[in-house]
């Protein structure tokens, strides 16, 4: 594996678990030594790897402020100076004077990512921070990278949550077991990773995710997607129906049944229909259909998450996913220069039409935005 980063670059590694992309950043900070090869920087390096490494759990806040600084590369007159700011964007005014034995964890990751964040470092190394502490603190990070992303320093972003790896980085590097799958512009390397994703979720739903255990009253023996002709497709244009029936057996008589088909995109749910309850099932098999009308969805592949509930389903139970479909609509091709979104985790889901209007002392001026093909309700 070769990387190179440069000053006012921001590369994203992306990858399942264990694929390598912590143990790469922790032979960049020196925290681990490479078995072979070379890892050389220049300037100060900041890695939020570990957020609040080298705090002492029985040292209040502002004593932890003063030591982690110092460790991190600061003199004991640049921390002071940057005091204020560290308790102000750690939101910890109140605790500053308290024992950090006595934090919750959310206190403790808003102290660590404070004092790394104001080191002012030329190298960032930035991992899953965003999984850390509350809404409000997650969004000042991220508008402090960007901003140290902004100013012309270089940053090395982990994170599972691609969205995030879009907005940050110009670059991304798709890593699986230590191996680089692909390396490239953070867009293209996203959605043939999402795209992996997808592949490896169906198949593992086809072969291991149709029938339920022997315990289970009720088994998903089928989940067979068609179209508005009842013909089975995984390929669909926008705004066209989706059918989707599913084929259970009731190895016992169950009551209060109820099923639900869930259309997901990369990040979670879009959008769920849900049956009324069937008052009682007998013993033998059943089938049930649900019919989408349209599908409002941008181009890509989405997933399936189906649902068979009865009077004796666990509180705790979960969707599966079962299925897959494909929306191939070119939406490109129906807007004037808009961008539709390379990928979906950045243009969105849904096909929403619009225009752009400016108003200004020439007049009034109308860009073109996205026009939606017209469907076909044919056939149904």
């Amino acid at each position: 594996m070769s990387l190179r980063l440069e000053p006012g670059e921001s590369v994203g590694l992306i990858g399942p678990n264990g694929a390598g992309k912590t143990t790469l950043l922790k032979l960049v900070a020196g925290i681990t030594r490479p078995s072979e090869g070379q890892v050389s920087s220049r300037g100060r390096v900041a890695s939020l790897i570990n957020l609040g490494a080298g705090f002492h759990p029985e040292l209040t806040g502002r004593e932890n402020i003063l030591l982690n600084g110092v460790i991190l590369g600061l003199t004991r007159r640049e921390v002071k100076q940057r005091f204020e700011q560290i308790v102000e964007f750690a939101d910890l005014g109140a605790y500053i004077d308290t024992p950090l034995k006595r934090y919750s964890s959310g206190m403790y990751a808003r102290l660590g990512f404070a004092v790394a964040a104001h080191v002012d470092p030329d190298v960032l190394l930035v991992d899953e921070v965003l999984s850390v502490g509350d809404v409000a603190f997650q969004d000042r990070s991220i508008r402090k990278m960007l901003s140290f992303r902004d100013s012309g320093r270089a940053i090395l972003f982990v994170s599972h949550n691609l969205s995030a790896v879009e907005m940050m980085c110009q670059r991304a590097i798709w890593l699986d077991h230590g191996q680089i799958r692909q390396t490239g512009p953070t867009a293209e390397v996203v959605r043939a990773y999402l795209d992996a994703v997808d592949d490896s979720l169906v198949a593992d739903a086809t072969e291991n995710g149709i029938v339920a255990s022997d315990r289970d009253p009720i088994g998903v023996t089928d989940v067979e997607v068609s179209d508005a002709n009842a013909q089975p497709r995984v390929e669909f244009e926008y705004g066209e129906p989706l059918r989707v029936r599913l084929r259970c057996l009731a190895r016992h008589a169950v009551e209060q049944v109820q099923c639900s088909v869930t259309v997901r995109g990369d990040y979670g749910p879009l959008f769920t229909a849900t049956s009324e309850r069937f008052p009682r099932w007998h013993v033998g098999a059943h089938e049930i259909e649900c019919i989408f009308e349209t599908l409002p969805l941008l181009p890509g592949l989405y997933r399936l998450d189906v649902q068979v509930r009865h009077a004796g389903s666990a509180a705790w139970a979960l969707p599966r996913t079962m299925a897959a479909f494909r929306v191939a609509t070119d939406l490109a091709a129906f807007g004037s220069d808009s961008v539709v979104g390379v990928t979906k985790s950045r243009g969105g889901f849904l096909a929403v039409a619009y225009d752009w209007r400016v108003q200004s002392s020439a007049g009034e001026q109308t860009l073109a935005g996205l026009r939606l093909p017209t469907t076909s309700r044919s056939g149904r």
